[in-house]
């Protein structure tokens, strides 16, 4: 750094301002502590559902109605047999939840490129920012750092090198919903596309992996969206546009011409969580909060953030002020031991779904949604305590039929029931 750039003290700095590193950002603004939020300030323009229920009591949202777009009672569900799933589901108005999250918080508009750390922790983090297209830059002494930005983190260490699966998604905004059942709120619609409709295996598409559609009300139009649920390797979007097309009986240039807007998603299922022992802490989908069933983390992000922000609040009270903070209960605080043991059965699940068939894999989900709403509903939290997750898995092995028993067991019962312990 050259002698004319600023230096600036800051207890914590944010690296990544979307809706996870806004949250953390939020919360330790709001307990009092010298938080700048640093990133690109670029329109959040993916699309964030949620199950409403799981916003309950979510601090940063007291009038959860305000930061919801279009809502929708029910959701069906079509599998190897259709429901309706009696569980309110909405979609975030992005606009709404940035300006929620934001409020008060010092926001920097920029890119961290280099974070120095004394290897002792005996002096504060050096944070360095680049601001601007003429390399304008603002260098920060932080005791403690978070990154926020995204899968893979950045700035913080992983060893754990292997490769995740990936959901992969290609979708478009269309002005008015579609006719037949994907003009209704649809989660999840894994049956049989155009021709294939006469096809056991009709579900099945590029590169032989199963697809499922999501059909939703958006704030712009009606959103619909070819999803893979988990794949390795990825399955590019874009090879799902003529699956799409078919879903909707129509040709692909014809879906794209009268779409308002097209989405590309690529989201990490699964992937490895952060080291434990460094100075820079990951949170959000950077930590691998991106839960490996459905690929959500904003609102996991969103009930965290209070409980990481007093962890920050203890980590800066128990050094000195111009030393580094100790990052390593902060990092419990991100991951506590029970989401620890939470995650190796949710990676499980995945693992188990990766090898299933097509059909295997709607039974699979026509199993799932049987089952109590409250008990489907806690197996997609991250959060979910480790024994009441086992139980759920216990309760869907039970009720599985024996083919799909010997598949969840994966051909060694033994170590699934040991997993399984309580």
């Amino acid at each position: 750094m050259s002698s004319g750039e600023p230096v600036r003290l800051a207890d914590v700095v944010v690296i990544g301002d979307g809706p996870a590193g806004s949250a953390l950002a939020a919360a330790c603004h709001r307990r009092g502590v010298d938080v700048v939020l640093v990133g690109p300030d670029l329109a959040w323009e993916q699309t964030y559902g949620t199950w409403i229920d799981d916003l309950r009591d979510v601090e940063a949202l007291p009038d959860v109605a305000a930061v919801l777009g279009p809502t929708t009672e029910s959701v069906a569900v079509h599998t190897d047999r259709s429901r309706e799933l009696a569980r309110p589901y909405g979609i975030f108005d992005n606009a709404s939840l940035r300006r929620v999250l934001r409020d008060g918080v010092e926001h920097l508009h920029g890119r961290v490129d280099q974070v120095m750390s004394a290897p002792d922790g005996a002096t504060r983090h050096r944070v360095h920012v680049a601001i601007g297209s003429d390399a304008e830059a603002t260098e920060f002494r932080a005791r403690l750092v978070v990154d926020t930005a995204g899968w893979p983190s950045s700035f913080a260490r992983r060893s754990d090198t292997a490769p995740p699966a990936w959901q992969t998604a290609m979708g478009v905004v269309l002005p008015v919903p579609p006719e037949g059942d994907l003009g209704r709120a649809t989660w999840m619609d894994f049956r049989a596309v155009g021709a294939d409709s006469g096809s056991r295996r009709s579900s099945i598409g590029p590169h032989g992996v199963t697809t499922f559609c999501y059909s939703l009300p958006v704030h712009d139009g009606w959103m619909v969206e070819e999803t893979v649920l988990a794949a390795r390797p990825a399955v590019e979007p874009i090879a799902l546009l003529p699956r799409l097309a078919a879903r909707l009986g129509r040709h692909p240039d014809d879906v794209l011409a009268g779409a308002i807007r097209t989405e590309y998603v690529r989201i990490p299922m699964g992937g490895a969580r952060p080291d434990d022992d460094q100075s820079v802490v990951a949170f959000g989908a950077a930590a691998g909060y991106v839960h490996p069933a459905t690929g959500f983390s904003v609102t996991a992000s969103l009930r965290a953030a209070p409980r990481v922000a007093e962890a920050v609040v203890a980590a800066l009270a128990a050094t000195s002020s111009s030393s580094a903070g100790d990052a390593s209960p902060v990092s419990d605080a991100v991951w506590t031991a029970s989401m620890r043991r939470t995650r190796v059965l949710h990676d499980y699940g995945l693992e188990v779904l990766l090898r299933q068939e097509d059909d295997q894999v709607r039974a699979f989900f026509g199993e799932f949604f049987d089952l109590p709403t409250e008990q489907w509903s806690s197996y997609l939290r991250i959060e979910t305590p480790p024994r009441e997750l086992a139980q759920v898995m216990i309760r869907l092995f039970s009720a599985s039929s024996w083919s799909m028993r010997r598949r969840l067991a994966s051909g060694n019962p033994l170590a699934f029931a040991r997993l399984l312990r309580p």
